[in-house]
C-alpha cells in the first residue's frame, strides 16, 4: 500500500504504510492554515466576485420588474400557470426585493467592499476620499438591507374624533393568499378633524344627433349660437342661473282630454294619508306598501271598453317589442326564455326585469319608477346584454350598442304588479265614472263616483275622493334663482332646427334627455365632475393619555414620530368621514443617508481636497 501523502493539513498524525509512521510538523500545517486563509481573504477581495455578484442582482432587479410582484397565488396561476407560479414561489421571485437570498447578495457585496477598502488602504490622510467613498457604498447597501428585512409598511383608516393605535400591513401567507397582519404601535393616532376641499365643479353642454348617431360637447356660453357640426341644428343658451329650483303649479290647459289626470285623497279613518295627482298616461298610480294597497288610475277610451275592463282582475300584460330589418315583433315577458327572431340570425332572452332601475331591494319593494329589462342579444357578433327602459324607449340611441340594428323596447312592466288590494278609479269620454276594489285578484266591490264624494272602500277601513279632474293636465313651470354660489345651475337652451325654435330650460341635476320637437336631437346639461382639491388631516400622537404632538398632514407632508412617517393617502369619498394614512417604518434610512453624506464628501475631498494637498506637497518638496 502506497504511503499517503505528508501534506495533510493537520498538525500531527500518522500514515502507516510498510509498518513505517511519519509526523507533521506544526511548522508545516501552519503554512497550510495561512494559506487556505489567504485564499478566503483573496476570494472577498476579488473585484470579479463584485462584477459577479453586480450581474446578478441587475438580473433580479429585471425579473423583479418584469415578475408581478407580491401578488396572491390565484393571480400567478391565472397570468403565469400553475407550474411558472408555484416555481416563483419557491425562489422568492414573486418578492425579489424583500427575499433572503438578495439580501444575501446584499451583504455578500458589503462584505467584497470592506475587505477591498481593508485590502488597498494606505494609512495616508489622502486616502481619506478612498475610504469615505467606498465607505459610502457599504452604508447604503445595509441600509438597504435593514429596510427590506426590518421594515414595515401599511395602511389604516381613522375616523373623525376617534384614534387607533395600530396599521394592517398586507401579507401573502404560506398558501398563497392575501391576508393582513396587526401592526401595534408604541402610541396612538387620534383624528380631530378632515377637510375635504373641492374645486368649483365644471359643467358641460352635450348634444346627440340621433339620425348621424352622433355626440357633440358645446361650449357653455351665453348669448354664443353654435352650429352642430353636419347636421342643421343650431344651439343657443340664452340664460344660466348658478343655482336654479324649478317650481311647477299643475294646470288645465283644455276641455279636450289629451291628458287626462285626477286629485286623489286617500283616507284612513278621517284622517288623510296620502294625496296627489293621477295622471292615466304617465305615473297612474299610486302605493302604500304597508297596507299592501295599490291605487291605479285608468282612463279607457269608449264607454264599450270601459264595460270590457271594469270586470277584470288582470293587469296590462308585460311585452318586449323588437324591431329588426324593418320587421316588428311582440313577444311576452317570460325570463330565461330563448326566443328566435323569425327570419334573422338572432335570439333573445330576458335575463331580468326591475321595476325601479338601480333599486337593489326585492321587486316587493321598489316603487314602479323607472321599469326596466335586461335581455340578452345573440347574434352573427356574438352576445351583447342591454337594459331597455320602459319609460326611455330612445335609451340605446343615447347610448349605442353593439347590435344598432336591432331595436328594442318594452311596456306593461309596472302594470303587471298587482297588490293584495287594489283600488281602481276609471275614467271615459263619456262620462262614466267607476271605482273598482280588487282584494286578492277578486272584484269586491264597484261604486259610481263623482268629483268631491268620499267613498268608503270594504274590508280596507280606508276612504277615497277624487277632489279634482283636469282633461289636459300641464304644468306651469317657474325657474327662480335661489343663491349666487353654484349649487344646482341651470341653462335656458334655444334649439333652432327643422321644426323652428324651441327653448327649454335644462338642469344640471336632471339625468333625462331633453328632446328637440322632431326627437332627433337630444340634449343633456351635466356635470363634468367635481375634482377635489385639498385633502388634510388634523392628527394628535397620544402617548400614556397624554398629547405629545400634533400636526394637519397632507399629501407630501407627513407627521413623523418616533422613526414612523404618517403619511395622507386617501379618504372617505362619499361622506368623508375617514382619513386613509399609510404609516411607514423605515430604520435604514439614517444609514443610507449617512452614506451618502459620507459620498458627497468623498467625492469633494478627491476631486478638490486631495490635489490642492498634493499641489502644497510637491511645492515643499521643491523648496528643500
Amino acid at each position: 500500500m502506497k504511503n499517503v501523502k505528508q501534506n495533510q493539513p493537520r498538525v500531527t498524525g500518522e500514515t502507516k504504510g510498510k509498518g513505517t509512521s511519519k509526523q507533521i510538523s506544526p511548522e508545516k500545517a501552519g503554512r497550510h492554515e495561512r494559506r487556505d486563509s489567504n485564499k478566503v481573504w483573496e476570494f472577498f477581495c476579488s473585484v470579479k466576485l463584485a462584477v459577479v455578484i453586480i450581474l446578478i442582482m441587475v438580473v433580479a432587479c429585471i425579473l423583479g420588474t418584469v415578475i408581478l410582484q407580491e401578488k396572491t397565488l390565484d393571480e400567478y396561476v391565472a397570468r403565469y400557470g400553475y407550474g411558472l407560479a408555484t416555481f416563483f414561489r419557491f425562489t422568492q421571485l414573486n418578492n425579489v426585493f424583500y427575499s433572503h437570498w438578495f439580501s444575501f447578495l446584499l451583504i455578500l457585496l458589503c462584505a467584497n467592499l470592506i475587505c477591498c477598502t481593508i485590502k488597498r488602504w494606505r494609512n495616508t490622510f489622502l486616502q481619506t476620499g478612498f475610504i469615505l467613498t467606498h465607505l459610502s457604498l457599504i452604508l447604503i447597501l445595509a441600509g438597504g438591507v435593514i429596510k427590506f428585512q426590518l421594515g414595515v409598511k401599511g395602511g389604516v383608516n381613522v375616523y373623525e374624533g376617534k384614534s387607533v393605535n395600530y396599521f394592517l400591513t398586507q401579507l401573502i401567507n404560506r398558501q398563497g393568499k392575501l391576508d393582513y397582519v396587526k401592526k401595534d404601535l408604541p402610541f396612538s393616532i387620534a383624528l380631530d378633524d378632515f377637510i375635504l376641499e373641492k374645486n368649483e365643479p365644471k359643467f358641460q353642454l352635450v348634444t346627440y344627433v340621433k339620425s348621424k348617431d352622433r355626440q357633440k360637447i358645446l361650449d357653455v356660453k351665453v348669448g354664443k349660437k353654435q352650429r352642430i357640426p353636419g347636421s342643421d341644428y343650431k344651439v343657443t343658451i340664452k340664460d344660466y342661473i348658478p343655482d336654479a329650483e324649478l317650481k311647477q303649479e299643475p294646470v288645465n290647459t283644455s276641455d279636450k282630454p289629451d291628458n287626462p289626470a285626477v286629485f286623489v285623497k286617500l283616507f284612513g279613518s278621517e284622517k288623510a294619508t296620502a294625496e296627489g295627482w293621477l295622471l292615466a298616461h304617465d305615473r297612474n298610480y299610486y302605493e302604500d306598501k304597508k297596507q299592501n294597497l295599490r291605487l291605479e288610475y285608468i282612463w279607457v277610451s269608449s264607454q264599450q271598453e270601459l264595460d270590457n275592463t271594469i270586470s277584470s282582475t288582470e293587469g296590462t300584460t308585460a311585452k318586449l317589442s323588437v324591431t329588426i330589418s324593418g320587421e316588428y315583433r311582440d313577444y311576452p315577458l317570460d325570463l330565461n326564455k330563448v326566443f328566435k327572431l323569425e327570419g334573422t340570425d338572432y335570439t333573445i332572452k330576458m335575463l331580468q326585469y326591475v321595476l325601479n332601475y338601480g333599486d337593489k331591494r326585492p321587486l316587493s319593494e321598489q316603487p314602479q319608477d323607472n321599469p326596466a329589462v335586461q335581455v340578452e342579444i345573440n347574434g352573427p357578433e356574438g352576445t351583447e346584454t342591454r337594459w331597455v327602459f320602459e319609460k326611455f324607449p330612445d335609451w340605446d340611441k343615447m347610448h349605442p350598442a353593439k347590435y344598432k340594428n336591432v331595436k328594442i323596447t318594452c311596456s306593461g312592466i309596472a302594470s303587471t304588479y298587482m297588490a293584495k288590494n287594489t283600488i281602481r278609479i276609471f275614467q271615459s269620454p263619456e262620462g262614466k265614472q267607476v271605482i273598482v276594489y280588487i282584494k286578492d285578484k277578486r272584484v269586491v266591490e264597484t261604486i259610481p263616483w263623482e268629483l268631491g264624494e268620499k267613498y268608503t272602500i270594504a274590508d280596507t277601513g280606508n276612504q277615497i275622493t277624487v277632489s279634482d279632474y283636469f282633461p289636459s293636465f300641464d304644468f306651469k313651470k317657474e325657474v327662480i334663482k335661489k343663491s349666487d354660489t353654484v349649487g344646482i345651475p341651470a341653462i335656458y337652451v334655444e334649439a333652432e332646427g327643422p321644426a323652428g325654435k324651441v327653448g327649454d330650460w335644462l338642469f344640471s341635476n336632471n339625468q333625462y334627455a331633453t328632446w328637440y320637437t322632431d326627437n332627433n336631437l337630444a340634449l343633456v346639461y351635466e356635470s363634468t365632475g367635481e375634482s377635489v382639491k385639498h385633502f388634510t388631516s388634523k392628527l394628535r400622537i397620544e402617548e400614556n393619555g397624554q398629547t405629545v404632538t400634533e400636526k394637519t398632514i397632507r399629501v407630501n407632508d407627513p407627521l413623523k414620530y418616533k422613526g414612523y412617517v404618517i403619511y395622507q393617502s386617501s379618504y372617505d369619498p362619499e361622506a368623508g368621514t375617514f382619513s386613509g394614512l399609510q404609516i411607514a417604518k423605515d430604520p435604514g434610512i439614517p444609514v443610507v443617508y449617512t452614506g451618502f453624506g459620507a459620498l458627497c464628501f468623498g467625492v469633494v475631498f478627491i476631486f478638490y481636497i486631495k490635489p490642492f494637498l498634493r499641489k502644497k506637497q510637491k511645492k515643499a518638496a521643491e523648496g528643500q
